[in-house]
Parts: C-alpha cells; sequence; structure tokens
C-alpha cells in the first residue's frame, strides 16, 4: 500500500515538475501581488470579519479567509517568489489524490480499484489549472476540506468532519453542498441508514455560513441583480454547459481558459434541450448499468456543480470548477475499471496520454502570452482573450501587438471595457513618446476619448476613471483631474494608486495637507519609496507655506517630518537619487 501511495505521489510529481517556475496569471494581480493586507502576518484575524481583504479592488470582495492565511505565510516565506506558491498548490492537489484512495476503499472499491481512481484524479488533466493558477489554489483547498470530511464522516469521525467542512467552507463558498454529499454518500455508497443527529450539525453549519455571507453583503438580491446575467439564462446555460463539462472530462483535449460557449436565454434553445435529454439518459443508464456506488459518485460530482449552476459569473464555463467532481468522477471510474479486468491494460494506456497532456498544458500556463496565446489558438472569437493577450504584449513591451489585440477584442465586442481601457493607455504612453507638444496633446486627447467612452457605458469603472484624471493632470485640466480621483477612491478605498495620484492633483492644485493625507492613505495601503517622496516633497511645500505665513518654528516641524520620510524611502530603495538629493539639501538648509 505505501509503495503505491509513493509511486502515486511520485508520478504526479514527475507531471507537474514543469509546472513550479509557472508565473503569476490575472486574477492573481488583484488578489496577490497587487493585495497590500497579505504583506503582514499581523493582519490575519482581519481576514475572517473583512470581506474585502480578498483584493486590492473592495468590488471583488469574498470571505475565503482560510485562502488568505496561505497567502499571506507563503508571502512570509518567500515574497513574490512564485516557487513557493506552486509547491503549496502541488501538495494540496497531491492531498486530495490521497483522500480520492481513501474514499475509494471506504466506499466499496479494492486497493486496485482506489488507486487507479487516485491516479486518474492526479494525473487528469482537468487539474493543471488548480495546480498552475495560483488564485486556483481555493478550489484545491476547498476539495481538501470537502474530501476529507467526506472521509471522516463515512469513518464515523464526526467532530473531525465537522471540522473540515469548517476549514472548507473558509476555502470557497462552492463546500457548501458537503450535507447532501454527506447523506448520499452514506445512504447509498455504504448503504447505511444516516441518522439525522449525526448529519444536523453540518446542515446548521451551512445555514450559519449562509447567514454570515448575508450579513457580509456578498449573497441576496441586490447582489444576485447584479450579476451578469439572470437566473434563468444561468440555468439554461449551464444545463447546456454540462454536457461540454461531460467532454471535457472525457476527452481533455483543447483545454485553455477562455471557452468558445455562449449563453442560453431560453429553455427551448436545441442545445438546452438536448442537453438535458442527455444527462437524463446518462443518469438512467448509469442507474441501471452501473453499481449502485457508481452512481452515487456520478451524483456527487453532478452535486459539486451545483453553486457554479445557481449563482451567475462573468465566465460562462471554467475548468476549475470541475476539480471536486473530478474527484468523484475518478471514483466512479476506479470502480468500473476493477470490474472490467481484461481491459485493464487500457487503463495503463490512458492514464500515459494524461500525463502527456499535463506535461504540454503546464507549458502553456508557463507566462501569461503563452497561456493566452494558447487561449487564441483555441477560441480565437473570444473578445476576453485578445484583450489579456494584448496585455500581456503591453507588459512585454510589444506595444504594437498589444494595439492589435485590443482592437480585435473591440471588433469582436465594441463595448469590451478593458480592451477599451487599455488602448487608451497606449495612446497616453505614445504621447509621452512624442517631442512635439501638438503631437502629444493630440494622442492625449484620443487616450481621453477612448476613456469617455468606457465610463459612458460604465461610470464606475475603476481603472478608465483612474486613466481619465491621468490625462486630465496632463492636459492641464488640474481641478477636473482632483475631481476624478477623489471618485475613483470614493468608488476604491482600498486602491493606493488612487490615492497616490489625488495626492499629485491635490499638490499642484496647492491643498497641501489634503495632498499630505491622500499620500499617508496611499502608503497605508502600500509603502513604497516613491510615495514616501511624495510625501516628503509635499511636507517641504507645506513647511514653506508655514514659514511665508509667520508660523513659530517657521516650518521645522514639516522639514523634520519631511526627512523622516526621504529616509524612509531610502530604507526601500537605497539607490534612489531623488530621495537622496532632498536629503543633501535638507541638511544644507540646517
Amino acid at each position: 500500500m505505501n509503495t503505491r501511495l509513493f509511486l502515486l505521489a511520485g508520478l504526479a510529481v514527475l507531471a507537474y515538475a514543469n509546472s513550479l517556475q509557472g508565473s503569476f496569471h490575472y486574477d492573481d494581480f488583484h488578489s496577490l501581488l497587487n493585495n497590500p493586507h497579505l504583506r503582514s502576518l499581523g493582519q490575519v484575524p482581519a481576514f475572517f470579519v473583512d470581506p474585502s481583504y480578498f483584493s486590492a479592488d473592495p468590488d471583488k470582495a469574498m470571505y475565503r479567509p482560510l485562502l488568505l492565511v496561505t497567502y499571506a505565510l507563503n508571502y512570509a516565506v518567500g515574497e513574490y517568489a512564485t516557487l513557493g506558491y506552486h509547491l503549496v498548490n502541488l501538495a494540496l492537489h497531491l492531498g486530495c489524490a490521497l483522500l480520492v484512495w481513501r474514499l475509494g476503499l471506504q466506499g466499496g472499491a479494492g486497493q486496485a480499484g482506489a488507486w487507479a481512481a487516485a491516479l486518474l484524479f492526479a494525473l487528469h488533466p482537468l487539474a493543471t489549472e488548480p495546480v498552475n493558477y495560483i488564485s486556483s489554489r481555493s478550489e484545491s483547498l476547498a476539495a481538501l476540506g470537502y474530501l476529507g470530511s467526506l472521509s471522516l464522516f463515512l469513518g464515523r469521525r464526526q467532530g473531525a468532519a465537522l471540522l473540515c467542512f469548517a476549514l472548507a467552507l473558509l476555502s470557497k463558498e462552492m463546500a457548501i453542498t458537503l450535507p447532501a454529499a454527506l447523506w448520499l454518500a452514506e445512504r447509498f455508497a455504504l448503504n447505511r441508514q444516516p441518522r439525522w443527529r449525526e448529519h444536523l450539525p453540518f446542515w446548521g453549519m451551512g445555514v450559519l455560513y449562509l447567514g454570515l455571507l448575508l450579513s457580509f453583503g456578498l449573497i441576496g438580491p441586490a447582489r444576485h441583480g447584479a450579476g451578469p446575467r439572470d437566473l434563468w439564462t444561468q440555468l439554461w446555460t449551464q444545463a447546456k454547459a454540462a454536457p461540454y463539462y461531460l467532454k471535457l472530462a472525457l476527452m481533455p483535449v483543447g483545454l485553455n481558459v477562455e471557452h468558445a460557449f455562449a449563453e442560453a436565454a431560453h429553455p427551448w434553445h436545441p442545445a438546452v434541450w438536448c442537453s438535458l435529454l442527455l444527462i437524463a439518459s446518462l443518469i438512467w443508464l448509469g442507474w441501471r448499468c452501473w453499481p449502485r456506488t457508481g452512481v452515487i459518485w456520478l451524483a456527487l460530482a453532478l452535486a459539486a456543480l451545483l453553486p457554479a449552476t445557481l449563482v451567475p459569473l462573468n465566465v460562462l464555463v471554467n475548468e476549475h470548477r470541475l476539480y471536486l467532481s473530478l474527484a468523484f468522477l475518478s471514483l466512479g471510474s476506479g470502480l468500473a475499471w476493477e470490474r472490467v479486468r481484461s481491459y485493464q491494460w487500457h487503463g495503463v494506456v490512458i492514464l500515459g496520454l494524461c500525463a502527456g497532456l499535463v506535461v504540454q498544458r503546464n507549458r502553456e500556463w508557463r507566462d501569461e502570452l503563452s497561456l493566452w496565446g494558447a487561449a487564441l489558438r483555441h477560441s480565437p472569437s473570444m473578445p476576453r482573450g485578445h484583450a489579456h493577450l494584448g496585455l500581456a504584449l503591453l507588459r512585454a513591451g510589444d506595444r504594437e501587438g498589444a494595439r492589435r489585440e485590443f482592437e480585435q477584442a473591440l471588433r469582436l465586442d465594441p463595448e469590451h471595457r478593458a480592451a477599451r481601457t487599455n488602448l487608451g493607455n497606449l495612446y497616453y504612453e505614445a504621447a509621452g513618446a512624442q517631442a512635439d507638444s501638438a503631437a502629444a496633446r493630440g494622442y492625449f486627447e484620443r487616450a481621453a476619448a477612448e476613456y469617455e467612452q468606457v465610463l459612458k457605458l460604465d461610470p464606475e469603472y475603476k481603472e478608465a476613471l483612474n486613466s481619465l484624471g491621468s490625462v486630465y493632470l496632463m492636459l492641464g485640466r488640474t481641478a477636473e483631474a482632483g475631481q476624478v480621483y477623489q471618485r475613483v477612491v470614493s468608488l476604491s478605498p482600498n486602491f493606493p494608486e488612487g490615492y497616490y495620484n489625488l495626492g499629485l492633483a491635490l499638490l499642484r492644485l496647492g491643498q497641501y495637507g489634503p495632498a499630505i493625507a491622500a499620500y499617508q492613505q496611499a502608503l497605508r495601503l502600500h509603502p513604497d519609496a516613491e510615495t514616501w517622496c511624495s510625501l516628503g516633497e509635499a511636507l517641504l511645500l507645506e513647511g514653506q507655506q508655514a514659514q511665508r505665513q509667520g508660523a513659530p518654528d517657521g516650518g521645522r516641524q514639516q522639514w523634520q517630518e519631511a526627512g523622516r520620510c526621504f529616509s524612509q524611502a531610502l530604507s526601500l530603495d537605497p539607490g534612489n537619487a531623488r530621495a537622496a538629493l532632498r536629503l543633501r539639501q535638507l541638511g544644507g538648509s540646517r
């Protein structure tokens, strides 16, 4: 048994060895890289009481405190070195695979069937997203608690199972289906009559958790009404998605982060009722031809998809949503593989092919360019893919390639906010490269036109607002820029760049006190050398104003505080010439 488990771990590590140097990706930027709350372990208690700590953007608040704890620990050990983050993701995946093995034994499979299920889960290409994509750690972390709770409950260890359920809920909302899964597994997988006094604490914890989300404003009618689509459209769309997910599980080729998949607005859409008929047929065939335990694993796989089915999300279909369902499908497959012994060598071939696909998919997750390039090879008609590839090209310095991708995204979807905003950013950067002031002004005005077009569609789009303020500053419309930045920080109070820019606008308007307050707030959110320098310079100007107005200390207090700011900037960036120059000037003036 130990030899098999060591072999399981070794094969999984070998398959994912080329994933360990992968980069951060799209949601990682707002939830991890730009999130100031993760940079101190002293913030950990706040993760459990304030959902806004999930992201640098308050409008992306989620209640996943255990996930944030793992991020904070990663940062405490290695800051933003990606290796540590990937090692944790891989360890979580291995833990889930071991629990699949354990559940296989508890569900009636022999050693061979349980081991086959664990191997299939560990090496299935659908698991590459939760392993490679750091923000998708929420999926594997919640699955670890979910599967652990199920295994412990079936082993009559209710207290430990309840604790694991709590940990799963603190990782991701999808764990809410566990109480139903416990009842189904006990009743049909073990053929044991459930005792409600053992199940009620799990249902009670689920109700308390939903109440907590409601109190935070993360669920409820208002939140649901702000979703990307209405409930009925969501249901018909996800009904159509179920066979598509099954196809990805059975034939995991063409995997990418942006599947070409459209909404279904009504139930009589052919794809919807064909999907419903297919699902019903598969359930009936499974019930008639498959062992009952296998059918229960299929039922649990469908139950695991319920949260994503009922809650409208921006992305219609997503591979990481299948992670927990994949565990249950693997359990059913292991049971079937054990019963068909004359064809077991086919399983070895399938696992080999899966491992090869995992290695290939890891290469695509290497960086943003490879990830979105692969996505567009499979889904060239998806505007989001072009927008993200454009952003990756922009970060790589290919401005012309980025412009082409943003324009292609806008041809496919003229209302795509991010693509239009980033196109405006390109015009803004082009203006800075112009030697002729008239040409530069033309580019600034083109950038402003793009931002204003975005804000007509969405007046609260933070990125366009912040960029529009920068254009107004460059055009000399300083008062308008200040108003725009005031709106930015009121909409996004945890956005350090917004406070920094507000401080810059207020400083140009001669409002030194409010500018100092804005810089101080930016530093509370994200301390960096440039903001310390800007704060120091604002204090110098306030000190000069105090001296002109005949203050008793002649501005000396502000200058002393400015000196401390420049010293702090040098402690963060010893080569900062701006801070060093200001300190020399202060030394000569004393």
